[in-house]
């Protein structure tokens, strides 16, 4: 099953978008509170800032399941790596200018918490499509995908200094950029 999966060109492109998806946002996870700790943010604060991507992300799949009927799902998608890169474009923007709040980390990731629900859907679901009768072992190899990106992903977030978003926001933009690239 999985050789045959492996052979599947949209398979593998659905894949690679999911787990780029992934890493992008474990980039976040393990970067953010520290970023967000050297902008004066206290554990007590940390999750308010970081609830943004959630927050946007779970707007998005709902917004997905309407607009995926009218649109349809590569339109739905362009839209979502859209909204990812604009945000992180954005966020890195305000970086490199010198900004350094929570905020200017925060907001414009609600652009990508948007974007990745936008996304994520129609990924997943493609994944399992492309071969039906294998949708199983489909699942399995696009999640296991996701998890090991999101661990390298957590793991080279520790190997760059924080002290600002800049750093934070070029690893997480090039996650980002291999999913986009993946898609088109």
């Amino acid at each position: 099953d999985y050789a045959r999966l492996a052979r599947e060109p949209r398979f593998l492109l659905y894949v690679t978008i999911l787990a780029a998806t992934t890493a992008t946002f474990y980039v976040f996870l393990g970067g953010a509170p520290i970023v967000l700790k050297g902008y004066g943010i206290g554990p007590d604060g940390i999750g308010w800032f970081i609830m943004a991507v959630p927050v946007a992300y779970i707007l998005g799949n709902f917004m997905t399941s309407r607009l995926i009927q009218q649109r349809g799902e590569k339109q739905v998608m362009a839209w979502g790596q859209a909204l990812t890169l604009a945000g992180l474009v954005v966020m890195l923007g305000l970086g490199l200018a010198g900004f350094q709040t929570a905020l200017a980390v925060a907001l414009p990731l609600l652009l990508v918490g948007l974007g990745h629900g936008l996304l994520n859907p129609p990924a997943l679901a493609g994944t399992v499509g492309v071969v039906p009768a294998l949708a199983g072992s489909a699942a399995a190899v696009a999640g296991l995908m996701q998890q090991l990106t999101g661990a390298t992903g957590g793991y080279l977030v520790g190997l760059v200094p924080h002290e600002g978003a800049v750093n934070l926001g070029w690893m997480m933009l090039g996650f980002a950029l291999i999913a986009a690239v993946a898609q088109w």
